[in-house]
């Protein structure tokens, strides 16, 4: 896993946001741009789940925080919960599960398994588009899209696939999400599948949101306010 401090000012408050699949750290700046100077938290990236395992070092910074609100989007979700956090106050899934490979909870099987199989780059744009839901976010996307390669987004799913699939069942955390964003017309996650997922946390939802979420937010403040409704 790859982590940057998108903003670190010796704040005691600390703001994790867990990025989507194949991305690197331009949605991040790009929350960040619009985030006022008086939003009063430090903020780290996590991307590229390659390895779930953040470095001791990084943990050992987040620790010191009083407190700890976590942000997790598409299959960020699943990565933050495996990436032995401690003491998380309030976290915030959008799009995602924590069970991405199900045919009840996420995305069903043969399609992730058909996604990976057959990424290319013809595809990646496929996809893209897909996740943005239109062709006007699709252009707003491209200017703040990955720079990334697409072998590399696929070595990620498929270490992706492959430790979802070796996970054991029933290991316990010292946090969960408290609350979710659902996104109706998201095509990556099932609405529905997602619905099921979270039906404990009365999830937020909104009506025209596709998979990619953050053209309905220009801040962290804004992020964060799902948070408090």
């Amino acid at each position: 896993m790859i982590t940057r401090w998108i903003h670190r000012k010796g704040h005691d408050r600390l703001l994790i946001f867990f990025n989507g699949w194949g991305m690197d750290g331009r949605v991040a700046d790009f929350l960040q741009a619009g985030t006022p100077e008086s939003f009063s938290r430090d903020v780290l990236l996590c991307y590229d789940y390659h390895s779930t395992v953040i470095p001791r070092d990084v943990l050992d910074r987040i620790a010191g925080y009083r407190e700890r609100t976590l942000v997790a989007w598409s299959l960020g979700v699943w990565a933050a919960y495996e990436a032995g956090l401690e003491g998380i106050d309030r976290a915030l899934a959008i799009n995602g599960t924590l069970t991405p490979v199900s045919r009840e909870e996420g995305i069903p099987p043969e399609i992730f398994r058909a996604t990976l199989d057959n990424y290319t780059e013809k595809s990646r744009e496929r996809f893209m588009r897909r996740m943005c839901g239109s062709s006007a976010f699709f252009e707003r996307f491209l200017e703040i899209a990955p720079k990334r390669t697409v072998s590399d987004q696929k070595e990620e799913l498929a270490s992706i696939l492959q430790n979802v699939m070796q996970a054991k069942s029933g290991v316990s955390r010292s946090w969960r999400y408290t609350h979710a964003f659902i996104g109706k017309r998201d095509t990556i996650f099932p609405a529905k599948a997602q619905e099921y997922a979270w039906r404990g946390l009365e999830p937020l939802v909104a009506e025209d949101m596709p998979h990619f979420p953050f053209f309905a937010f220009s801040s962290w403040p804004e992020v964060c306010a799902c948070m408090e409704k």
